[in-house]
């Protein structure tokens, strides 16, 4: 009964995952990694590579419906994710080669940093219409964003999200559905690193993939009537004290 126990409380988590997440507008990674680690007591690594694998499942969904709406912007996703790509395969290997009492403390301040990125967007006023710019500034800084997610087992769209809309000019929801297109894609090239090397749990990406699925649409749906500013203010501070604890302050 215990495997089946166990599969349960991840299945669980994974919904409670994919509500809080649909409703801050952020990926499930970024919450999914302290949440095994602190809560499941799973190695860090296991859970960036579990992470990983997940996102690639669930963000099927969300980038098809944005795909059929046109909201995409394909040149951008083509020309950012090379960049993107190599980020990830590069911050994985960095995570593989490092100790895990200390690739748990530099996720921590990974987590800390990602937290003070969403309390700024929090506050600043997104762009909504203008031309697309600075295209080689955004694959630069795509690159990093690819390393973070490699390296932390997150979709990076926390990142991407706001690369493409303050340094590209991109509209907000393009490029938040740019974004969980390529989400996808970068999180399929820092899994295979880890997949290689035997670091993937497949209980945990099931339970976790077939709970964050429902989890998420419960989530969209109560957004209704709540401000998502404060919801994101909540999920920034949660996540900054997660970052606190996986560090050891």
């Amino acid at each position: 009964m215990e495997p089946l126990v166990r599969f349960l409380e991840v299945m669980l988590s994974g919904i409670g995952v994919g509500i809080i997440s649909s409703m801050a507008g952020i990926g499930g990674g970024t919450l999914m990694v302290p949440l095994m680690v602190l809560v499941l007591g799973v190695d860090v690594k296991v859970a960036i590579a579990s992470s990983l694998l997940t996102i690639i499942v669930t963000s099927a969904s969300s980038s098809t419906v944005y795909l059929r709406e046109g909201l995409v912007n394909l040149k951008a996703a083509l020309t950012l994710e090379p960049s993107t790509a190599l980020g990830a395969i590069v911050g994985a290997s960095i995570t593989i080669g490092l100790p895990s009492n200390l690739v748990r403390r530099v996720f921590g301040f990974g987590l800390i940093v990602i937290s003070l990125v969403m309390l700024a967007r929090t506050f600043t006023r997104p762009k909504e219409k203008g031309e697309i710019k600075h295209w080689t500034l955004g694959v630069l800084s795509s690159f990093f964003a690819g390393m973070a997610s490699g390296m932390f087992g997150i979709g990076g769209g926390v990142l991407k999200v706001p690369i493409m809309n303050l340094i590209m000019e991109m509209p907000i929801k393009e490029a938040v559905a740019t974004s969980s297109f390529m989400v996808g894609l970068t999180a399929s090239s820092g899994s295979i690193v880890y997949a290689i090397k035997g670091f993937v749990d497949p209980v945990l990406v099931l339970g976790f993939a077939l709970g964050i699925i429902p989890g998420a649409t419960l989530g969209a749906k109560s957004l209704k009537g709540m401000k998502s500013k404060y919801i994101k203010l909540i999920f920034a501070l949660v996540l900054l004290y997660a970052g606190i604890k996986l560090v050891g302050w």
